[in-house]
C-alpha cells in the first residue's frame, strides 16, 4: 500500500496563507509579502526574494527558516537565529483563530510537527498547477445573496443552473487525479492496490459574499470527494479523506476550505489510496447491494478487482449549517455536486493475443433520488452513444444477468429495446476462452447494431439497483496509437415538467445521469510518461471475439 505523506499545498500551505493574512490582503497576503515571502504564491517558500532574504526549504528543519519561525512561534520565542540572520517569529499575531486551531489547541500532530515531517519525508512540491490553471476567470457580476458555493462541471462554469451543464458532465467536470510526488494532472489507464492520488476538484463562490472558516464574515464552506464504482446515477461509494486534515492517517472527509472570496475559485484535495477505496467499495457491496451480485453471480471482490473496476468521483460542497447535496442528486439540479469518470480505456498494444479481445466493465444503474414517483413516473431508458471510424473493427456489447433479462424483457416484462440483437449461447461460447466471453455465468449478451437504440425498463424502487456490463470488442491488428474514440452510455428518466404558460404538467424523458468511456490505443514506449507507471500488465480479463 502506498505510504500517506503530508501535502505541501494542501495540508501546509493553505494553512500558511490564514497564518499570513492572505484573506485580508496584508502582511504576507499583500502584494509582495513581508520580508519577500508573498504567500498569495505557493511557490514562494521554494525561491529567494529580489531583496535577498533567503526563505527556501532546507534538507532539515533546522536550515529551513520558515519551519524555524513557525517553531519559535510554538515555543514561545519572539525570534529565532537561522543562518546566522534573526528571524521574527510567525504568526505575526499568536492570538489569531487560525494559529490556535492549527497550533495551540490542535491535538498531535500540530502543525509544527507536520510541516516536520513534510520536510523529512522530502519536502515535496505537489503543488496542483495543471488543476488550479483550469480555474474560470473572475465572476464578474456574483448574483447570489450571502455565500454560494459550487463545484465546477466543465470549463468556464459559473454555477448557473439549470441550462449550462452539458449532456456529458461526467466527462467535462473540472475534477482531476493529481501525483502526489509532483502535482501533475494524470489520467492512469487502470487504478491498481497500492496506488494513491489525490482527487482535486475546482469549486467557485457565486455569492456577493467571501466566505471561509477565516474570511471575514467566517462562513464555512465544506467539501467532500466521494469515490464510487462506476454507475449511472448512484452506486455503492467510499468518502475520500479530507487533504485538509493534519493528521494523515484520519479519515475525517470534510475538505475546510479557509477563504473563498466572491466571485473567485479554488481548489479542493482529497486523498485516494485505490486499496483502501476497492476494500471500502467491497464491503458496501456486500452490505447494501446483495441484490446486484445474487442476481450476476459474482462476488464483491469479483465485481471490483477482476476487471479492475472502473471508478467515478462525485465532489459536493455546502455552506454554513446547509446539508451536503443527496449523493443521488446530479448537476442537473444542483450546482453543488460535479461528478467525473477517473480512468480513460487504454489498450495495450504490446498485448496481442487474444486478437480480436473483448474486455467488459461492470456498472450499476439506479434511481435518481430527487424523484418522488406519480403514476407513469420514472420509467428509465438507456442509450448508447460511439464514435468509432467506420472500420476500425469495434464492437459493442452489453451484458444483463440472466434473472435481471427474465424480470425486464421476459414473459410478462414491460421492458423493450431497439437497436440490439440477442446473442445465442453458442455465439457467446463458442470460441476458444467458452464461458470467459461473458462477464457474469449466467448473462444475456446484447449486441450493438449502431445507430438509434434504446433498452427500456420500468422505475427501480427505493434502494433498488441493477448490475449490468459493457463490453468493448477490438483488434490490436487494426489499431494505431493514439486517441480512437468515445462511448457513452445515458439514463433517461420519465420526468414531469410543467408546460410553459399553463399550470399543467407533462411528462417528459429527461437525461439524469450516464458516464463516457474515452478508448485510445498505446504500447508502453509510446505511453505519456505521467501516465507510464500506471498501464495495465498484459491485458485486462478478456474473453474470445463474440462472432
Amino acid at each position: 500500500m502506498a505510504s500517506s505523506k503530508p501535502s505541501y499545498y494542501f495540508t501546509l500551505f493553505k494553512k500558511f496563507q490564514v497564518l499570513g493574512h492572505v484573506p485580508e490582503g496584508s502582511d504576507h497576503g499583500s502584494s509582495g509579502g513581508v520580508s519577500g515571502l508573498d504567500l498569495n504564491d505557493p511557490s514562494a517558500p521554494f525561491a529567494s526574494s529580489a531583496r535577498g532574504v533567503s526563505l527556501p526549504t532546507g534538507e532539515t528543519p533546522a536550515n529551513t527558516p520558515l519551519w524555524a519561525v513557525l517553531n519559535a512561534e510554538a515555543m514561545g520565542q519572539s525570534s529565532v537565529s537561522v543562518g546566522g540572520k534573526s528571524w521574527p517569529a510567525m504568526s505575526l499575531d499568536p492570538t489569531i483563530l487560525s494559529w490556535l486551531d492549527f497550533q495551540v489547541n490542535a491535538p498531535a500532530p500540530k502543525l509544527v510537527d507536520v510541516f516536520v515531517d513534510w520536510i523529512n519525508a522530502g519536502t515535496v512540491k505537489d503543488i496542483p498547477t495543471g488543476v488550479i490553471g483550469t480555474e474560470p476567470g473572475t465572476i464578474k457580476r456574483p448574483i447570489d445573496p450571502g455565500v454560494s458555493p459550487f463545484v465546477c462541471s466543465f470549463g468556464g462554469d459559473d454555477g448557473t443552473r439549470p441550462g449550462s451543464v452539458p449532456s456529458d458532465y461526467w466527462d467535462t467536470s473540472l475534477i482531476f487525479l493529481v501525483d502526489p510526488s509532483n502535482g501533475q494532472i494524470v489520467t492512469p489507464s487502470t487504478l491498481t492496490g497500492g496506488s494513491e492520488f489525490y482527487l482535486v476538484a475546482v469549486i467557485g463562490n457565486r455569492g456577493q459574499d467571501a466566505g471561509g472558516r477565516y474570511s471575514t464574515g467566517g462562513v464555512q464552506i465544506e467539501a467532500k470527494g466521494i469515490v464510487m464504482v462506476w454507475n449511472t446515477v448512484f452506486s455503492p461509494g467510499v468518502e475520500l479523506p479530507s487533504l485538509s486534515n493534519l493528521d494523515v492517517t484520519a479519515s475525517s472527509s470534510v475538505y475546510d476550505e479557509y477563504f473563498l472570496d466572491t466571485g473567485q475559485y479554488d481548489v479542493v484535495g482529497f486523498r485516494l489510496n485505490v486499496q483502501t477505496v476497492y476494500d471500502g467499495i467491497i464491503k458496501e457491496l456486500n452490505t447494501d447491494f446483495k441484490d446486484v451480485l445474487d442476481a450476476a453471480g459474482i462476488t464483491a471482490d469479483q465485481w471490483v478487482k477482476i476487471q479492475p473496476a472502473h471508478l467515478c468521483a462525485k465532489v459536493v460542497v455546502r455552506q454554513g449549517a446547509d446539508s451536503f447535496p443527496n449523493v443521488g442528486d446530479t448537476p442537473i439540479n444542483s450546482n453543488r455536486i460535479a461528478q467525473k469518470n477517473l480512468a480513460p480505456f487504454d489498450i495495450n498494444l504490446a498485448v496481442v493475443d487474444p486478437d480480436p479481445n473483448i474486455v467488459w466493465k461492470n456498472f450499476i444503474v439506479g434511481q435518481p433520488f430527487f424523484l418522488k414517483l406519480g403514476e407513469g413516473e420514472g420509467g428509465n431508458t438507456l442509450v448508447l452513444q460511439e464514435n468509432f471510424a467506420r472500420g476500425s473493427g469495434f464492437q459493442l456489447y452489453l451484458a444483463i444477468p440472466k434473472r435481471t433479462f427474465a424480470r425486464f424483457f421476459g414473459k410478462g416484462g414491460s421492458g423493450k429495446f431497439k437497436g440490439y440483437r440477442v446473442l445465442s449461447y453458442q455465439e457467446v461460447c463458442g470460441g476458444t476462452l467458452g464461458e470467459l466471453a461473458k462477464p457474469f455465468p449466467e448473462a444475456v449478451i446484447l449486441h450493438y447494431l449502431g445507430g438509434e437504440n434504446w433498452l427500456k425498463f420500468p422505475a427501480l424502487a427505493e434502494k433498488e439497483f441493477v448490475g449490468m456490463s459493457l463490453g468493448i470488442e477490438y483488434s490490436v491488428k487494426r489499431l494505431k496509437p493514439g486517441p480512437v474514440g468515445k462511448v457513452t452510455l445515458v439514463q433517461k428518466t420519465l420526468m414531469p415538467r410543467r408546460v410553459p404558460g399553463t399550470l399543467c404538467f407533462e411528462l417528459k424523458e429527461l437525461r439524469v445521469g450516464g458516464f463516457t468511456i474515452n478508448v485510445g490505443a498505446y504500447s508502453p514506449l509510446q505511453r505519456p510518461e505521467q501516465m507510464r507507471g500506471h498501464l495495465m500488465k498484459g491485458s485486462a480479463k478478456s474473453a474470445s471475439r463474440l462472432k
